[in-house]
């Protein structure tokens, strides 16, 4: 009886194992995706905002602009960071270390994720700018224009990251359970 409840468990560990890889390979692709459309968002922009001469062009919109590529730098190294991670992974190590690994890379908030709250940051610094200045005809305060323009860029973001959260449930979390469990039952 012993021996049947070994191989279930086995067997479970082997499907779970299994579907880490594949979410893993699927979060990789993304990863590498992610890195090519940041880095071509640096590329546009810095040729749009900084590099191009032309004289329309004003101070307030190259500021704004140097927010933007700051941004995308940063979004760029952070997606080949991911991308290097993921595709660094060692499955061959102890269960263990593997599972504490999972658990880590699959939690929902993680120190990982401040390089994106940075870029976050910067976007809304050169939007800011940006609308700021473009936006002469909304008649306002400077301060209830700057809020209504943050309100606006925080609202989206908060949209944005409630269906991340969402996303995460249904594909991530799931694993992070199992290797958050597993990760008790060996401790125990």
């Amino acid at each position: 009886m012993k021996n049947n409840n070994i191989n279930t468990q086995s067997i479970n560990i082997d499907n779970f194992i299994n579907r880490m890889q594949r979410e893993d390979k699927r979060n990789r692709k993304l990863m590498r995706g992610m890195f090519f459309v940041y880095l071509a968002c640096t590329i546009f922009y810095a040729a749009l905002f900084i590099i191009n001469p032309d004289p329309e062009i004003s101070g307030v919109d190259r500021i704004s602009g140097a927010f933007y590529v700051l941004a995308f730098l940063i979004g760029t190294w952070f997606f080949r960071w991911q991308y290097k991670t993921y595709k660094n992974l060692d499955y061959t190590l102890p269960l263990f270390n593997v599972l504490k690994k999972t658990e880590e890379r699959y939690r929902f908030f993680n120190k990982r994720w401040y390089p994106v709250f940075i870029v976050v940051i910067l976007i809304s610094v050169g939007i800011t700018l940006n609308a700021y200045e473009h936006h002469k005809y909304f008649e306002a305060e400077p301060l209830t224009k700057i809020l209504v323009i943050q309100a606006v860029y925080w609202g989206i973001m908060f949209i944005s990251g409630l269906i991340g959260y969402f996303f995460w449930r249904k594909r991530s979390m799931p694993i992070w359970r199992g290797a958050k469990n597993l990760l008790e039952e060996l401790k125990s």
